[in-house]
């Protein structure tokens, strides 16, 4: 598939979703379920990227349409028709608008949305003001689990006390009992180096020497020069995105040769990330990574979704697919399960402990009451250094890393949610009460 067709497609997807709403709407006996879509994904045949989330935006855009045309039918199986209302966020600011747009004139009973710095909080408060359940797809910040918890917003985004209790899963798989972090000055690096030591107790592991280094920086030399790694197995990044490129290839000059793991942020996570992190990175590029979801996980279902998402666009799926899809599938099946489109009812059924969600991820799948959290594994990856990488040959682009583990490691057992819970923090209560 060529470059042009595949967003070409894209383009008119977004065409066929708006007539498709139109059509739907003059099905008189079913009752409508509009779901407000907000996604920095650009749109038209002549493809400008407005910035680097549009890699994320799009995936999440493939997810949408996918979900359009394969729930349609589950919809009016029930007596509904799925109505999308989409819009497009390259900025927090166009979110913003969109996202009062919708709420003001599309009479949508849920919003989905959060990919893109700044625009998970610009959209739950919208949704929040609006009584209305918004659902983070992209936004990873424990904040907003904690003190911006809203009973309006729902995180199926894993949030950042999962990915960092899941990287320490991961080390401790890979033999790695000795942590050297680094993580940055600002509130949430800080947060981040906290959770590390939670996660290092959790996994058995050591955390025996760390830093924190300004945010974006250009270099980092001197910080570089000043780790001190003499009894580090590996280092934990959990710097910014960013900002792990210049970090890492600092240490790549200074001869550095411990191995590494960074933090998950949604970006690093696609396919794109990990080839340009093999090629400005040939020594130290992380061998082994965490994901929300990953393209070639084998569990049959899995496979499924992830060849419908090939076939139809020429692309693997990247996590952002996997989440807006299911997104849209969890407020469906919400709606039919209680028969109502009303918030209250919505988020009592969401939060009510014997709700649990087929997501392709197995067993105790479901939303933790006291910070609205998606209960989910996440996946350990393996990152192929030598697999040759042809944008223009879609098995070669997926075929750059591959499905490694399930984590939590184990088996869930009896108590899927126990064990869920071990990624994450463990409360009580009632988010937003």
């Amino acid at each position: 598939m060529t470059s042009f067709s595949r967003r070409a497609f894209l383009a008119a997807s977004t065409a066929a979703l708006s007539l498709g709403a139109i059509g739907k709407a003059g099905a008189q006996s079913a009752q409508p379920v509009r779901i407000g879509v907000v996604l920095p994904s650009k749109t038209g045949a002549t493809f400008v990227r407005a910035s680097v989330n549009d890699f994320i935006g799009e995936e999440a855009r493939m997810g949408a349409v996918l979900a359009d045309s394969q729930l349609d039918s589950v919809a009016e199986a029930d007596g509904f028709v799925l109505q999308l209302q989409m819009a497009t966020s390259p900025t927090v600011d166009a979110a913003i608008r969109a996202g009062e747009r919708l709420v003001e004139t599309g009479n949508i009973c849920a919003l989905i949305g959060g990919v893109g710095e700044g625009q998970a909080e610009a959209l739950a408060e919208i949704a929040s003001r609006a009584k209305i359940p918004f659902f983070n797809i992209g936004e990873t910040s424990d904040l907003m689990r904690k003190d911006q918890c809203s009973r309006y917003v729902f995180h199926v985004e894993a949030s950042d006390a999962m990915y960092v209790d899941a990287l320490g899963q991961l080390a401790a798989a890979q033999g790695y009992r000795n942590w050297y972090v680094v993580a940055d000055q600002t509130e949430r690096g800080q947060g981040l180096l906290e959770r590390a030591n939670v996660a290092a107790e959790k996994a058995g592991c050591t955390i025996v020497g760390s830093s924190s280094v300004r945010e974006a920086q250009s270099v980092y030399y001197r910080e570089v020069d000043e780790l001190a790694l003499d009894e580090a197995d590996v280092v934990l990044v959990l710097i910014q995105a960013f900002d792990q490129f210049p970090f890492i290839l600092a240490m790549e000059e200074a001869g550095i040769a411990t191995p590494l793991l960074t933090f998950p942020y949604t970006i690093t996570q696609t396919r794109d990330y990990i080839s340009a992190a093999r090629y400005r990175l040939p020594r130290l590029n992380p061998s082994h990574r965490v994901a929300l979801w990953e393209t070639t996980n084998p569990a049959p279902e899995a496979e499924a979704f992830n060849e419908r998402i090939r076939a139809q666009w020429g692309e693997g799926a990247d996590p952002t697919a996997w989440a807006t899809f299911h997104a849209i599938k969890i407020v469906l099946e919400s709606v039919i399960a209680t028969g109502s489109i009303e918030a209250d009812t919505l988020i009592a059924h969401l939060e009510k402990p014997d709700t649990t969600f087929d997501l392709l991820k197995g067993p105790g799948v479901s939303f933790r009451p006291w910070d609205h959290q998606l209960r989910q594994p996440l996946y350990g990856i393996t990152v192929d250094q030598e697999a040759e990488w042809h944008i223009m040959d879609l098995d070669s682009r997926i075929g750059i890393a591959r499905f490694d583990s399930v984590i939590p490691s184990g088996e869930p057992g009896a108590d899927a949610v126990a064990w869920l819970d071990t990624l994450g923090d463990s409360s009580e209560g009632v988010c937003g009460a």
